[in-house]
């Protein structure tokens, strides 16, 4: 890996790692992530990762005194966090009746493009929040200024072509319209929401800027960032119209 100060890292970030646990996002996501959480001003109390990869996000959220962690990680054999026995769940099941308790705070970094559902994945992870819990979700972000380009060029998602799909099985795009419009149906209120994450680096973004800058002024900043960070609480579900034709009129 090389170092994040040399001139190679000035023009690609490399993934980082924390306390030695390799972080598989793109640098800067974690760091984003508990901002969005300490901003909320909110004392979750127990935590639940969902895909807890090395345990890299649950060593910070020790770190930052949450000392009640559950770890879910199904291939265990790539976690690594002291302490901690992450509990081997598919998370395309109905896992919330494999886990006995609810938390404060469920956490789902990196995970949720690559399952089959993800409003299965959203109802499993709300019946796992305790009434004033919150969830703490990741996706990528398809509208970021590369992702524009790229779609205007190929008809393609950024981070869901073909390569994405047979090599990191990233399987369910979620724009920032779906993601809302699902939360809110089945209950999930956004109460935090901030884009983070780039493998460009410091280099690569000043000869880069003529392009993506008009994109900032135009668009704002959630055309920044490689994914979208979102804190979610309980709510009360949104009725929804999935299959309602009866105000289409057919000429």
């Amino acid at each position: 890996m090389p170092d994040a100060a040399s001139p190679r890292s000035l023009w690609r970030r490399p993934l980082d790692t924390y306390q030695g646990l390799a972080m598989r996002c793109a640098p800067g996501t974690h760091e984003a992530a508990m901002k969005l959480l300490r901003e909320s001003n909110a004392y979750p109390g127990a935590v639940l990762d969902l895909a807890s990869g090395s345990g890299a996000l649950l060593a910070r959220l020790i770190d930052a005194g949450f000392g009640d962690v559950t770890a879910v990680e199904l291939d265990r054999g790539k976690f690594g966090l002291p302490g901690v026995v992450p509990l081997g769940i598919d998370l395309n099941t109905d896992f919330a009746a494999k886990i006995e308790r609810r938390f404060g705070l469920v956490t789902a970094i990196e995970i949720i493009e690559h399952l089959d559902s993800p409003r299965h994945f959203l109802l499993q992870a709300r019946e796992l929040l305790t009434d004033d819990g919150v969830l703490l979700l990741s996706t990528p972000n398809v509208a970021e200024w590369v992702g524009r380009i790229k779609f205007l060029l190929t008809g393609t998602l950024r981070n869901f072509d073909d390569l994405q799909y047979r090599h990191n099985h990233h399987v369910s795009p979620l724009p920032d319209v779906q993601l809302r419009n699902m939360a809110a149906e089945i209950g999930l209120r956004v109460i935090g929401f901030t884009t983070a994450g780039t493998f460009f680096g410091p280099l690569k973004m000043a000869c880069l800027a003529p392009i993506w800058w008009p994109f900032r002024l135009l668009f704002g900043p959630k055309v920044l960032g490689d994914v979208n960070l979102y804190l979610l609480a309980r709510s009360t579900p949104r009725p929804s119209r999935a299959g309602d034709w009866s105000n289409t009129s057919v000429t």
